[in-house]
């Protein structure tokens, strides 16, 4: 089998996609992007495209090194991890394809079947967007966002997103919150203790609770950390800058609630560094971090620390099915993120992908959606839907 043709897609509202065409019918999918630099990953595709054509994409991580060391020893970097990491999720499509079996049963699964999901909470009832539409633009009917007035509204905004998300089948939910970069706005750690404690209080015992803390001062992390420990957090993410990846040590030390990390790292190195410096649970991107080979990688690292995954995706569904396809067949999977305003309720589900996929991820009660059974990703693209979607516009800010 080889590689006849490559093609990358720019998907509504600011997607890329990559199809990789082979001299046998099949075609792959993938997802090579990063945030706000789309055209200058295509770039990348298109540069790789003569060490690619007329190999062959089943396997894997030989493609995978011939795409690494495709630059005269220049390798790793955002913009190359990230177009490795869409082009290595389309020839696993392919291999899956040509097999007749799921990406997750040729890793070495089933590991689980069903794979749980988180969705934020914090900034009141959860916001949607149309299939394609960016995720600022608001719905007809949508009230205008405000900021809340005072920490009881803040409290209480948080608490009504919660409920109405347990109510739609999450049985994770995530904070996102600033704080200082410096030393100052110590009210800021009481606001948000008063905002988990409420939502605690309002969900109950059995549901998880994860925060995001968006790269404070490490000394600050560990102030806010050691506060929410009597709320059983699942972990807290990014507690330092990304580029001091030594410092997670400084907050690993000072608290129990687990750390997260890794969702701007690319590559396995900087997780071995996250590892040894206390992190526990990892959350690379697939997109980015290099696709579901390297990924694998990271995953067996962790193992060896007893730490767990939980990949960063706030991209298109194309992504998300991949993730979860790496759910399927490694041992130490938390729990998956993904892009939040994409999903949508419909008879009283919870849906991810419609206008996508011809067949939508449906999330259930259990706060986890079945890992598709197709063969590759596992899924089939809705052409009217993708036909809709493409037909808007497309932008370089992330959608």
């Amino acid at each position: 089998m080889k590689i006849v043709s490559i093609e990358t897609m720019k998907v509504p509202p600011s997607w890329v996609w990559v199809k990789v065409t082979t001299d046998e019918g099949l075609v792959g999918l993938g997802e090579p992007y990063l945030e706000c630099h789309g055209d200058a990953v295509i770039a990348e595709v298109e540069r790789m495209k003569p060490f690619l054509l007329g190999e062959d994409p089943t396997a894997v991580e030989h493609m995978w090194q011939v795409m690494y060391n495709s630059g005269v020893a220049y390798v790793g970097g955002p913009i190359k991890m990230s177009a490795i990491s869409g082009l290595d999720m389309a020839f696993w499509d392919i291999k899956g394809k040509a097999l007749g079996q799921p990406i997750y049963k040729l890793l070495g699964g089933p590991t689980r079947t069903r794979i749980p999901f988180y969705h934020a909470t914090g900034a009141g009832i959860p916001h949607h967007v149309e299939p394609g539409d960016p995720y600022w633009k608001s719905r007809p009917g949508d009230a205008p966002h405000k900021p809340p007035k005072d920490r009881d509204e803040m409290a209480q905004r948080a608490v009504d997103g919660a409920k109405e998300l347990v109510s739609w089948g999450y049985r994770t939910l995530k904070f996102h919150v600033g704080m200082s970069y410096d030393f100052t706005r110590q009210d800021r750690i009481e606001e948000i203790v008063a905002m988990v404690a409420a939502v605690r209080k309002a969900v109950g015992d059995t549901i998880e609770l994860g925060i995001d803390v968006h790269n404070p001062q490490p000394q600050m992390a560990v102030k806010l950390a050691r506060r929410l420990e009597p709320y059983n957090m699942l972990f807290m993410e990014e507690p330092v800058s990304i580029e001091r990846i030594q410092d997670l040590r400084i907050v690993a030390q000072g608290t129990t609630v687990p750390i997260a990390a890794g969702e701007r790292w690319m590559g396995k190195w900087a997780f071995h560094q996250a590892l040894d410096a206390g992190a526990r649970v990892l959350q690379p991107d697939l997109a980015h971090a290099g696709g579901i080979t390297e990924l694998k990688k990271i995953a067996a690292m962790a193992e060896c620390y007893g730490a767990y995954m939980a990949p960063h995706c706030p991209l298109s569904a194309l992504a998300i099915v991949a993730s979860m396809q790496l759910g399927g067949g490694i041992p130490n999977y938390l729990v998956q993120e993904h892009n939040e305003v994409n999903d949508s309720l419909v008879d009283g589900k919870t849906v991810i992908g419609a206008g996508y996929f011809k067949k939508p991820l449906v999330l259930e009660d259990d706060g986890c959606i079945a890992l598709p059974e197709g063969p590759g990703l596992g899924i089939e693209l809705d052409e009217a839907g993708m036909e809709a979607i493409m037909a808007k516009p497309w932008t370089v800010r992330r959608g």
